[in-house]
């Protein structure tokens, strides 16, 4: 037989081990032809005493003489390559690497740093005419980055901002099929609406919370405040600067808001849609502080079958036209239009139908789920031009009742309306049912989550079939219920929800922000994800304490978030997701306190200096912040310090402001880098009663930027939160204001010098 030179010295081992790096240890499997291989013969039998050599050799050299193994060398592709090196049925372990990240992960074609051009076509593709209308909204509104304009009435922007996405006749067409499909359900229903009236006093006695207390709110400049005593049903007039009428001096300023005590709890609460230059209505569903009260013993907190007593109160705020005619709020206070009672148990979720109506209309549809948990559509009849005072009316028949199938603790969590006659209602098994108003019964219902829903929102008006939900445990959804098995995405992204009124869909960004899991228990991260790309979450705040609620513009794409410190944040999200290098801000709208009463161990003089449901202080007038990622920045913050190992040039305490390379750190001025976060100081627990309950948004185009606040102290902040601007100029350019162009955003982005502070977010929000 022949054999070759060089395979007397080859060792083979009896495992199976491919070897797939690109070391020197492959280097003989590639030498070249040797010619000693030539012309060498040998018997068989000198063969067969070289394999039995070979085996002791292969036994012997397989651990070397200081204990390490010896690495085999390249073998050729095993034909079964396909073969998997474990048992199927094994489960694969988990991998712990940090430099894996995640395990779930979206692979796309947008990143997060898609060029804005691009994002228009990945995220408004199916709209024709995207280009043209999403710059127009850039000229609206990018040069305002943390509070929305005020728009005329009847000028081409107010337009603009109440239609966003849908033809120019939807909000007309919508108004003449709810007539008709009113009509039609007046003409087709069994069981009547049934109401009755009550006088004041009945209502206060047995439905309306009862504090007969006041309320000492520290109000002014944080230098120089004065105390306030603020009785139930009571409001204070506030400037543009956020101080008490009274205190600004001899001038007559403008009112820029009021400051309202109701005497409870706010869980929920929407202003109503209406069309017109008229006084605005805001509802408001109100629970007693003995509902969340802190019980030592169980036993001496209130029962469920206890608390049958609801009310939904609507008060009414009145507005002036100033000499630009742009509406104001008036100095008068406001008033209680309307009280709806009830004894189906305590309010937990409002929301009014979507439906916007003129004002000469005064019936309008309103859905509350109460403690029984069934949602009840309730007619609300008001005539909003009336100066008539309160009145109060017990419901004992509502408009429609849906009911969640009888099983075995099966409760409805929560709903949204699709249209004036759908509406979507999220159940406590994870899943989602679409009931009909007329005729009231069940259309579909489709599993989505395996965890109670404690948020549900639909994409009215633009895609009002889609619908986000948010479980208690689990990843945020959405569905599109006209095909709920085929068309449903989630992002990776596993989180916990204990909290109410923490997503929100802006219909001109199509999108929605919801809050996001954080490492940092003293911060709270707020996220935003497009409908179209669901599955990839852009950073679009980070605010301190957690997160209690969220609002955005029906009308503008600015956001409102509430905190559990008693803060109230607001920005532009548009330029925020606009860009990932755009530098962007945040501002602090108010903060809020509130300081339990004195106990009764406390000194008479301690017990005159509160009052006895408590005192709140609320502070404004801060400035603007640099709207961060935390995390993100202290990484590229040490990415930067390890490339450009960045020198110091003053000695101290001091720390450098710019880098080598002449960029300017993000790393507020004499706060150690290394230890950067959001939070300051140490993590404050504050007071159940300091956090912002809800927060909303008025849909109202002439009214747009009228916000409302709701504290846990009972303080509702209803706030004129609009900048004053001069349309004249932009109008006599057809409406084209800075930045003028997609490409010149396209271009100044891609022109961008500090493309060393990227880092990629997807490990980080």
């Amino acid at each position: 037989m022949k054999l070759r030179n060089s395979n007397r010295t080859k060792r083979f081992s009896s495992s199976v081990h491919v070897d797939i790096s690109d070391s020197e240890q492959a280097a003989p499997a590639q030498k070249d032809h040797d010619s000693s291989d030539e012309d060498f013969f040998v018997d068989a039998k000198q063969l067969s005493d070289q394999d039995d050599h070979d085996v002791d050799l292969q036994q012997s050299d397989f651990e070397l003489q200081d204990g390490k193994q010896s690495t085999p060398s390249r073998k050729k592709k095993n034909k079964r390559s396909w073969a998997p090196d474990r048992p199927l049925g094994e489960v694969q372990p988990y991998p712990t690497d940090t430099a894996q990240k995640w395990t779930r992960t979206y692979v796309g074609p947008v990143k997060r740093w898609t060029r804005l051009m691009h994002l228009i076509e990945y995220w408004f593709g199916d709209k024709g005419d995207r280009k043209h209308i999403f710059n127009f909204f850039l000229n609206l509104w990018w040069d305002f980055e943390l509070l929305p304009p005020k728009l005329p009435h009847g000028s081409r922007q107010s337009d603009m901002a109440r239609k966003s996405w849908v033809p120019d006749s939807f909000a007309q067409d919508q108004e003449d099929n709810f007539h008709r499909w009113y009509q039609k359900h007046l003409s087709g229903r069994v069981i009547p609406h049934e109401s009755t009236l009550l006088d004041k006093a009945s209502a206060t006695r047995w439905f309306f919370p009862k504090t007969e207390d006041e309320m000492s709110v520290l109000l002014g400049h944080v230098s120089n405040q004065k105390e306030y005593l603020i009785k139930q049903g009571e409001g204070i007039s506030f400037s543009d600067s956020g101080l008490p009428v009274e205190d600004e001096g001899s001038y007559e300023p403008q009112n820029g808001g009021w400051l309202l005590n109701v005497g409870g709890i706010v869980l929920s609460m929407g202003w109503a849609p209406i069309k017109g230059q008229v006084d605005q209505l805001l509802a408001m569903a109100i629970v007693p502080y003995s509902d969340q009260a802190f019980y030592k013993d169980l036993n001496d907190a209130p029962k469920t079958l206890a608390l049958r007593e609801g009310t939904i109160q609507i008060w009414k705020f009145e507005a002036n036209k100033d000499s630009k005619g742009v509406l104001r709020p008036a100095r008068s206070p406001p008033t209680l239009s309307c009280a709806v009672c009830f004894s189906w148990g305590r309010v937990t979720r409002m929301q009014w139908c979507p439906i916007s109506l003129p004002s000469e209309n005064q019936t309008r549809l309103l859905a509350i789920l109460c403690g029984d948990r069934n949602l009840r559509i309730i007619e609300i009849k008001q005539d909003i031009g009336s100066d008539s005072k309160g009145t109060f009316e017990e419901i004992q028949e509502p408009m429609a009742t849906i009911e969640p199938p009888r099983e075995h603790t099966l409760e409805i969590n929560c709903f949204t309306w699709i249209n004036m006659n759908r509406v979507a209602v999220a159940l406590s098994d994870g899943s989602v049912a679409v009931w009909s108003l007329s005729p009231c019964l069940q259309l579909q219902r489709h599993p989505i989550h395996s965890s109670p829903i404690m948020d549900i929102v639909s994409s009215y008006p633009s895609s009002p079939y889609i619908v986000a939900t948010m479980p208690m445990g689990g990843e945020f959804t959405i569905t599109d219920l006209n095909r709920p098995t085929a068309e449903t995405t989630y992002h990776g992204n596993p989180l916990v929800s204990l909290q109410p009124n923490v997503v929100s869909w802006s219909d001109h960004l199509r999108g929605f922000a919801s809050i996001w899991p954080t490492a940092f228990p003293g911060t709270s991260t707020i996220s935003f994800v497009q409908s179209r790309v669901f599955p990839l979450s852009r950073h679009i705040c980070t605010v301190e304490g957690q997160t209690t609620c969220l609002a955005f513009g029906i009308c503008h794409p600015f956001l409102l978030a509430g905190s559990s410190d008693g803060s109230v944040w607001a920005l532009n999200v548009m330029r925020k997701i606009a860009s990932h290098r755009e530098r962007t801000q945040k501002l602090k709208v108010f903060q809020h306190e509130y300081r339990q009463p004195p106990q009764a161990e406390a000194t008479e003089e301690e017990a005159e200096r509160t009052a006895r449901r408590g005192a709140c202080r609320i502070l404004h007038g801060f400035m603007p912040e640099a709207n961060i990622h935390p995390l993100g920045t202290r990484i590229a913050k040490q990415s930067r310090s390890k490339s450009n190992k960045v020198e110091k040039k003053k000695a101290g305490k001091k720390k450098a402001d710019k880098l080598e390379d002449g960029r300017e750190s993000d790393i507020p001025t004499g706060m150690d880098g290394e230890n950067f976060t959001l939070v300051s100081g140490p993590i404050i627990i504050h007071d159940p009663l300091t956090r912002i309950t809800t927060l909303a948004w008025n849909p109202n185009v002439e009214f747009s930027w009228w916000a409302a606040a709701a504290m846990g102290s009972g303080l509702v902040r209803v706030m004129d939160l609009g900048i004053d601007n001069d349309w004249e100029d932009s109008e006599q350019h057809g409406g084209q204001t800075e930045p003028g162009d997609l490409d010149d955003i396209a271009v100044e982005d891609e022109s961008g010098s500090d493309s060393g502070d990227d880092v990629d977010m997807a490990a980080y929000d």
